[in-house]
């Protein structure tokens, strides 16, 4: 009976088109739940995990007249046995209609990273035009019926996977905003944020290097400096910016819990990162800036220079946060990765090119009032900052089988795949997943493709180009 209703579906899809049948759903709104496949006229219905789909639909309407007699329906959508992502398929008055019934425990986030919108070639910049393709295409996907990346997880093998959310991991545009000096980000924003309200896909980036000043630009230049265009005033609008964007998309109440931020209450006047959290289809997603161990600072003034803190408090607040939310599945990110680049201790211990850095004014656990660590120092990087950020991760659900923490940052501008091990504690793991630059030659326009399940976080992840 199934194989000759499917015949007659075949059939008569030239007409889907042209007709439309919907149902009334028993506690769901069906508008909220279907999504039609423009390539063959199908009708995808999403329903929370664990519907009864036996008493899942109570009325039916064809062209907005409801169907009085249901049972010149063939087969009766309200008496008729419902599977699980099968085809379904109805037909009234000769035209037959598709239905997919499936459970909503899957969607798909996308990590770019690296944009450097506007930037020389020096730095895999990516042209504002160009990356306002990228995230157009990213919008897209999947919404014409076609799937952009097979997943091979159980379960999911039919998903066709659409973009719930993009995260852009740092370093947005040139240094310090558009022009090098005003801060305001407007080209990186129009190609990003503007076309994700557009297409009400949530956008969500963070601050890397480029972004946020370093301790120094070069040996002689230090990061926060005073002035209208200075570094302490380009910090500001970047993190302004990226609060704006965050408060855009709690206003639309899309978030199971809105975004909040990790800061030090006590040096509320000081410039601070905010990293920040949230909760989405019951994954949550922490989210730091460069990284977790961002320096405090207070502002340099004409004749004096920013004094810098540790972020110790910041750290603390974190780690009671995760500690009371230690049953949610989690996903990470930051700026700097775990391990890709071959410098890339020194990133984690805010040393430029020769090793110089800033040690904080007051005591730190995490080594930023140690002054002489040597260049690139791995022992020092894994001491103060991996390992302590690793076991407050390890805390929090959602790991993978063998028990890695699911983390993505940027920076490397080349796609890498690696495992931090703490050095002290090797159940502490971290599947670190690094996104290459939109603009670098050989990975252009590539990203990361993530599965996600609700209340289980990462289940797979695929590089794939858009």
């Amino acid at each position: 009976m199934r194989k000759t209703v499917l015949l007659l579906f075949m059939c008569a899809s030239a007409v889907l088109t042209y007709a439309q049948m919907t149902f009334t759903l028993s506690g769901l709104n069906y508008a909220d739940c279907a999504e039609v496949n423009p390539i063959d006229g199908s009708t995808t219905i999403k329903v929370p995990a664990g519907t009864d789909l036996s008493s899942l639909i109570t009325n039916v309407k064809v062209d907005g007249v409801t169907v009085s007699d249901l049972s010149s329906i063939k087969p009766n959508p309200t008496t008729t046995y419902l599977a699980y992502d099968e085809l379904e398929v109805f037909v009234y008055n000769n035209k037959a209609y598709g239905f997919r019934f499936v459970e909503d425990v899957w969607f798909c986030a996308v990590f770019i990273s690296d944009c450097h919108v506007n930037q020389d070639a020096s730095h895999d910049g990516t042209s504002a035009e160009k990356l306002t393709s990228i995230i157009q295409n990213i919008c897209a996907m999947g919404k014409d019926g076609t799937k952009k990346v097979n997943f091979t997880t159980e379960g999911a093998t039919s998903f066709i996977p659409t973009t719930s959310i993009i995260f852009c991991l740092g370093d947005i545009d040139q240094d310090k905003g558009d022009d090098g000096s005003s801060g305001t980000h407007s080209n990186f924003l129009t190609a990003t944020a503007e076309v994700c309200k557009t297409a009400n896909v949530p956008f969500i980036f963070i601050a890397g290097n480029h972004d946020l000043s370093p301790d120094y630009w070069n040996d002689s230049s230090k990061g926060a400096t005073y002035g209208s265009t200075g570094g302490s005033h380009a910090d500001d609008q970047t993190i302004t910016a990226i609060q704006s964007n965050n408060s855009y998309w709690n206003g639309k109440n899309i978030f199971d819990e809105n975004i909040e931020y990790f800061v030090d209450n006590k040096k509320s006047s000081c410039f601070q990162s905010k990293p920040f959290t949230f909760k989405f289809k019951d994954v949550r997603f922490y989210c730091a800036q460069t990284y977790w161990f961002q320096k405090l600072y207070s502002k340099p003034g004409i004749l004096s220079s920013a004094t810098y803190y540790a972020p110790d408090e910041v750290i603390s607040a974190l780690d009671n946060f995760v500690e009371s939310h230690s049953d949610e599945a989690s996903v990470w990110m930051q700026h700097y990765p775990f391990l890709a680049g071959s410098d890339c201790d020194r990133w984690w211990l805010d040393q430029n090119s020769n090793g110089n850095y800033i040690p904080t004014t007051d005591d730190s656990k995490y080594g930023t009032s140690v002054s002489g660590i040597t260049y690139n120092n791995k022992n020092a990087a894994d001491t103060y900052k991996k390992n302590p950020i690793s076991v407050i991760m390890d805390k929090a659900a959602g790991k993978s089988s063998d028990g890695k923490v699911f983390h993505f940052s940027g920076h490397y501008h080349l796609f890498a795949d690696h495992t931090y091990t703490n050095t002290t504690n090797s159940a502490c793991k971290v599947h670190d997943y690094t996104v290459a630059a939109n603009g670098n030659t050989s990975q252009s326009n590539n990203a990361f493709v993530v599965l996600l399940k609700r209340g289980e976080g990462v289940k797979e992840v695929i590089q794939t180009q858009f």
